[in-house]
């Protein structure tokens, strides 16, 4: 998932970009993605975030409302982090059945293209608050393994929880 709409970068109260939280409109993104996680049944058994504040505010809209665990910090999901730090912390996680990842762009379309077609330079474009599901075998979860089953952004998304 990338995280919800944030504060502008330009804005004058932001020092750093890591410190930029969500808007209004990006925690009620987030939470109607939530809800549309839910339908779909979607049960993460983990849930990691980036460090910088607007992923970690997603991650714990999306908890709080999945009634999952805690969210735990991968700093792999940082800009700057690296695919195979990424999938290190998903399979040092258990490696759980659901995990639900709260990141940016465009390191999770550099994720998706990593874990499905083994190239972190196929990247897959996410909207801010778009959720995506991609597969991995259970026995060796490797990149280039993964199916991707579904990418939602958030227009598409709301319409489907509305039927």
């Amino acid at each position: 998932m990338r995280h919800g709409d944030a504060v502008d970068r330009m804005d004058p109260a932001m020092k750093t970009d890591e410190m930029r939280p969500l808007t209004p409109l990006g925690q009620e993104e987030v939470a109607g993605m939530a809800r549309v996680l839910e339908r779909l049944g979607v049960k993460p058994d983990v849930i990691l975030t980036s460090p910088l504040v607007r992923a970690r505010q997603t991650a714990d809209i999306v908890a709080a409302e999945l009634h999952a665990g805690r969210p735990a910090i991968s700093d792999e999901l940082a800009p700057g982090g690296t695919m195979t730090g990424v999938l290190n912390d998903i399979l040092a996680a258990g490696p759980p059945k659901q995990v639900l990842l709260s990141g940016h762009m465009p390191g999770v379309g550099m994720l998706v293209g990593y874990l499905v077609w083994s190239n972190s330079d196929i990247i897959v474009p996410f909207r801010t608050a778009a959720i995506c599901r991609v597969d991995l075998p259970d026995e060796a979860p490797f990149p280039g393994a993964g199916d991707l089953r579904w990418l939602l952004p958030p227009r598409t998304a709301s319409r489907l929880v509305r039927r």
